[in-house]
């Protein structure tokens, strides 16, 4: 998906996730396991930050994501384990009869892409012992963690109890520079 516009089903949610993050989302509703199964044969779906946690209002932006993992939970839910491919613009949201939104997207040039090798070992070390002690995480990053700052710094973004708005804010405006001494700033406060 380069600079090219694609109608992709959208997942309104509050889960903010950027190029290289991995989440795991629980699927029980008819609308979304029909949208799980376009999304198999299409290249994916957009996740929308769901501002205000009705589905009224949602975000100019989302997460391209693909699936890498089914499963299905103690109780007999669908579970699914989607890796962030690219953030999109969203344009153009039409409902369908079964009420699945579906939206134009247009890819969003996003730091967390970039590549480097520059080590930042406070960052890096936290987050292993994050992943480590934490179940979930563990199960979706044991084999994935990467020593890329960029990729370790949009890990903690993601991952931090900031609000949505300071989040946000690193989609557009923000740089990786802002990003990583924010982060930065808030482990060093932790330790």
């Amino acid at each position: 998906m380069h600079n090219k516009t694609v109608n992709l089903p959208l997942f309104p949610l509050s889960i903010f996730l950027l190029p290289g993050g991995i989440t795991r989302l629980r699927i029980f509703e008819a609308r979304y396991l029909k949208m799980v199964s376009l999304a198999t044969s299409n290249g994916g779906f957009i996740i929308c930050p769901d501002v205000d946690n009705k589905s009224e209002q949602l975000a100019i932006w989302g997460s391209l994501v693909e699936i890498i993992n089914f499963d299905q939970g103690e109780d007999g839910v669908l579970e699914i384990d989607v890796k962030c491919k690219t953030l999109v613009q969203v344009n153009q949201v039409e409902q369908n009869k079964e009420k699945l939104h579906f939206a134009a997207a247009v890819p969003i040039k996003h730091w967390a892409e970039n590549e480097s090798s520059a080590p930042i070992p406070l960052l890096m070390d936290s987050l292993k012992s994050l992943v480590e002690s934490n179940e979930l995480l563990k199960d979706l990053y044991e084999h994935n963690l990467q020593l890329n700052p960029y990729w370790i710094v949009a890990r903690w973004i993601e991952l931090l109890p900031i609000p949505f708005d300071v989040k946000n804010s690193f989609i557009y405006e923000s740089t990786y520079i802002e990003a990583e001494k924010l982060v930065s700033s808030i482990i060093a406060e932790q330790l």
